[in-house]
């Protein structure tokens, strides 16, 4: 028998290592999930509302992934399978620590939006893109020499990621203008990232 989520917030010790057996021995495709009736259906949701009120029609469609991503040129959004189901959830903060906030949820999300975006229109092909954010074609490399003292870049996901690629730079600028309640001309007055936004 399965114990929903709240149950096994009370349930013995003894009950959530069964369950939490059980989970592990499926293979994710036996598990049953689905980003529609999940929590991330509602982030999803939460996104394509900023995206209408920034007055993009596009809407990329999301699915369930084994991390955050999106695949190299392929406008669509990978969300981690583990928050489609709250007992996942769990397992994943036993094992890492921490699971992704709400706000860590929206700020990937509109990071891989900005990809997206990038991939669906091939904005990287433009000239002005180029001229703003570097060659696409540049190398892109997982190890990368950040320099936590640039203005040319905007600050969103940690590590001065926007420094990593062309590419990563575009959907950092992209996450950031999309942020709802954010004064992009404010927290970016005198930095030349704000050209970006812009």
């Amino acid at each position: 028998m399965r114990l929903a989520f709240r149950e096994l917030v009370h349930a013995s010790p003894n009950d959530w290592e069964r369950e939490r057996r059980s989970l592990l021995d499926q293979r994710i495709s036996e598990l049953g999930l689905s980003v529609r009736g999940s929590l991330v259906e509602k982030y999803v949701d939460r996104l394509y509302a900023e995206l209408d009120a920034k007055g993009l029609r596009f809407h990329s469609p999301v699915y369930l992934s084994d991390q955050w991503g999106c695949p190299d040129g392929t406008p669509l959004i990978g969300v981690p399978f583990y928050l489609a189901d709250q007992r996942l959830a769990r397992i994943e903060e036993e094992l890492a620590v921490e699971v992704e906030s709400e706000a860590d949820v929206m700020r990937y999300l509109r990071h891989e939006a900005g990809h997206a975006f990038n991939y669906a229109y091939r904005l990287y092909d433009l000239g002005d893109w180029r001229r703003i954010f570097g060659p696409y074609s540049r190398p892109y490399r997982d190890r990368f020499r950040a320099n936590p003292f640039s203005r040319n870049h905007v600050r969103h996901i940690l590590g001065w990621y926007a420094q990593k690629h062309p590419d990563e730079d575009f959907a950092e600028t992209f996450a950031v203008w999309l942020t709802p309640g954010r004064d992009c001309r404010t927290e970016y007055a005198g930095w030349p990232a704000l050209a970006k936004l812009e």
